[in-house]
């Protein structure tokens, strides 16, 4: 009876199983789940064209919930325990105390990624990410921190749209963690990278200015400067960035000026003083750049221009692998873009020179600019709800 429920589910999915119905571990199961999804990756990296244009999760996680009850969790032992909790990451109370299990035991192959696992497991299970902080201080004392940066960002990230004084403290216990595990040079413990250090810095300095702690956040800034003074020759990449842009939040933001105005409101010069805007910074060959369109519309429809202007900015010379790289080429399709996607915003082409000024080395990035014509905020964002962290800078700025 299970083997019929199982090929039903597998014909449901329109893909057949590929090798046999029963396994003897779940590391053979999940193996043989994820292989649609394996299959596809390989493709990617390799240059060919996948059989599908998106990656097949849908059809892993059926088939990966379709053999989770093949096994409990007292069948199993040592690293079987971590790929049950894996091939049952659907199950999220049974993947969460496979992961328990496991994390308890002795030798730990797979015990940084784990732990992510289990913090991961922790949020689902309770709704938030409280649950999981003490798991996230673990992988912070001793786990590569490269792999989970971006999941320990989006959990001070989501904490803030609830509760900003925790996601505070959440950026302070990581920074300090990094700055320790960064000078004191344990053996025993993989070393933290530079850049990996000031985002976090550059993190805390935000929250800080947000919180309305100024001197904390010059305290923290003056610290990370003198630290890449002494380090200079690591101050590249995406840290560098965050660092240059921390210094920059609070003082007056850098000159846009319009060389062609496409829709919205002519104008000699973007930033005016008593009004809030909305700088996306954006070029047509980047996807994330185009699925930011349509937010960045419904945030301006959402204030209107006589409380925010929203405005996209690039410049000739980024979209010139258009054919022909002509100006008038560049700017019919950049109407084009506008048209479909944002019909109630304004593009603006700018010099070359404005993106050294931002320190815009990659796309999309955005800043926020208040009454004052101060940047307030620049990072890479793509969602301006009012619930996050940006949206609920936006509003409180456009209500000052």
């Amino acid at each position: 009876m299970k083997t019929l429920r199982l090929l039903f589910l597998f014909l449901l999915s329109g893909q057949f199983w590929p090798t046999q119905l029963t396994f003897t571990k779940p590391s053979e199961a999940y193996e043989s789940s994820r292989r649609p999804l394996t299959e596809w990756e390989a493709a990617v990296r390799a240059g060919r064209e996948p059989a599908s244009p998106e990656a097949p999760t849908q059809i892993v996680e059926q088939r990966s919930t379709a053999l989770c009850p093949s096994f409990t969790v007292e069948s199993v032992s040592g690293e079987e325990l971590y790929w049950l909790a894996k091939l049952c990451e659907q199950n999220h109370e049974k993947a969460l105390l496979a992961t328990e299990r496991y994390l308890a035991g002795g030798e730990l192959a797979h015990g940084p990624d784990a732990h992510l696992l289990l913090a991961t497991l922790q949020m689902r299970t309770t709704g938030g990410w409280e649950a999981a902080w003490g798991t996230i201080v673990t992988i912070l004392q001793k786990d590569p921190i490269g792999p989970v940066q971006a999941q320990i960002d989006v959990a001070i990230d989501n904490e803030a749209n609830t509760n900003p004084a925790k996601a505070l403290e959440w950026s302070k216990t990581r920074y300090a963690l990094l700055l320790n595990r960064r000078y004191s040079k344990d053996p025993n413990v993989p070393p933290v990278s530079f850049s990996c250090m000031l985002s976090a810095g550059s993190d805390l300095v935000h929250r800080y200015y947000m919180a309305g702690e100024r001197g904390q956040a010059v305290k923290v800034l003056d610290e990370m400067n003198n630290l890449a003074k002494s380090e200079s020759q690591e101050i590249v990449g995406w840290g560098a960035e965050d660092l240059h842009w921390a210094n920059m939040e609070m003082h007056a933001a850098p000159h846009v000026p319009i060389l062609k105005t496409l829709g919205g409101s002519p104008s000699s010069v973007l930033i005016q003083p008593g009004r809030v805007e909305v700088i996306s910074f954006f070029f047509l060959g980047c996807s994330p750049c185009l699925r930011e369109l349509p937010y960045l519309d419904a945030l301006q429809k959402r204030y209107g221009e006589k409380k925010l202007l929203v405005t996209d900015v690039t410049t000739y010379k980024v979209n010139s692998y258009l054919t022909p790289p002509t100006h008038s080429n560049i700017e019919a399709s950049l109407e084009q873009a506008r048209r479909e996607k944002a019909p109630g915003i304004g593009v603006v082409i700018t010099s070359d020179e404005t993106l050294v000024s931002y320190d815009v080395n990659a796309f999309p990035v955005v800043a926020i600019v208040d009454k004052m014509g101060r940047l307030r905020h620049i990072g890479r964002d793509i969602d301006f709800q009012d619930d996050d962290p940006e949206g609920e800078l936006i509003k409180k700025l456009t209500e000052e």
